[in-house]
């Protein structure tokens, strides 16, 4: 079962779907399809299809986009209990980092090459939170963030690239959301504990908690995370200037050092607890969560994944 969405990368993935279906046919592939239309659509699909199919045999579920789409498939066949349906991806959206994560070419038609030559499904781990005052969980592939690239995803998801795509500049939209989001977002309280500390922050500005290397479309915020340890990362940088943050990043794209600097935290736990004294963005797999104070429960959990 494939489960596409037409708008991931800006359109792209509906540009790129008649290609994938002529391998497909090529290839004497048997699968049907369906096409979501809106945000929370692919939940919705994969939910009925989950409740419909979850004990057969044989099904593979295949999300065609970009991480927003993957978490929506994810969860999706969570929600209708289908944890044991293996889950393929193709990426064709704008950040495809959980391609990055597990190596998987980030080109399309490359990256349906390689689905189809899988045989059998692979067990990755999977991120889960709950909030204290929601009993509903919440899985995820890539990360959840609070504070600053919360506050990026909410800029670049509120219009800009929208506007931007009329004059080819979509990826300035992320430029511009950086900019306007590092002097909106505010140092905050953060208390973080695990089974081994707890600790607090009076002044945190990214806190990010990843299944994978990478955010925010290719940065490897966390080189050594692993999908295969049954455990997450948190990443806590407190509040710093403008030019100590942009050496920050640097280190970040380039040499990982940035994981030696004072001002960045790093834990690596089976489970979590943060939360927050103040209402801050937040954002799971580069979509939106509501701007909350929030009180997060993190565990891991691991699914088959039809990945080679």
């Amino acid at each position: 079962m494939m489960i596409v969405n037409p708008f991931a990368g800006a359109g792209q993935a509906k540009k790129i779907w008649p290609k994938i279906e002529v391998q497909l046919k090529e290839q004497k592939v048997n699968y049907s399809v369906l096409m979501t239309t809106h945000p929370g659509h692919g939940i919705q699909l994969a939910r009925s299809f989950a409740l419909q199919h979850k004990f057969e045999k044989n099904w593979v579920v295949v999300a065609v986009g970009g991480d927003g789409t993957l978490h929506e498939v994810l969860n999706g066949l969570h929600q209708g209990g289908g944890d044991q349906i293996p889950l393929g991806y193709i990426p064709a959206g704008s950040g495809n980092d959980f391609a990055r994560g597990i190596n998987l070419p980030t080109q399309p038609l490359a990256a349906l090459l390689r689905l189809l030559e899988v045989q059998a499904p692979t067990s990755l781990d999977v991120g889960v939170y709950k909030n204290r005052l929601d009993s509903h969980e919440t899985l995820f592939t890539n990360n959840v963030g609070i504070g600053f690239d919360a506050a990026v995803v909410h800029a670049a998801n509120a219009g800009q690239k929208e506007h931007l795509k009329k004059y080819h500049l979509q990826s300035s939209a992320y430029v511009f959301s950086l900019i306007k989001a590092f002097f909106n977002q505010k140092g905050f309280r953060l208390s973080v504990e695990t089974a081994q500390a707890k600790q607090q922050f009076s002044k945190a500005f990214l806190v990010t908690t990843t299944n994978i290397k990478y955010f925010g479309g290719g940065v490897p915020i966390m080189p050594t995370a692993n999908l295969h340890d049954g455990k997450l990362d948190l990443v806590v940088v407190e509040k710093i200037g403008v030019l100590r943050f942009i050496k920050l990043f640097v280190e970040m794209l380039t040499t990982g050092n940035h994981l030696k600097s004072p001002i960045v935290h790093h834990f690596r736990a089976e489970t979590l607890h943060l939360s927050t004294n103040l209402l801050e963005n937040g954002q799971v797999n580069g979509e939106n969560i509501q701007k909350q104070r929030f009180d997060l429960h993190f565990k891991v959990t691991q699914r088959p994944f039809w990945i080679k």
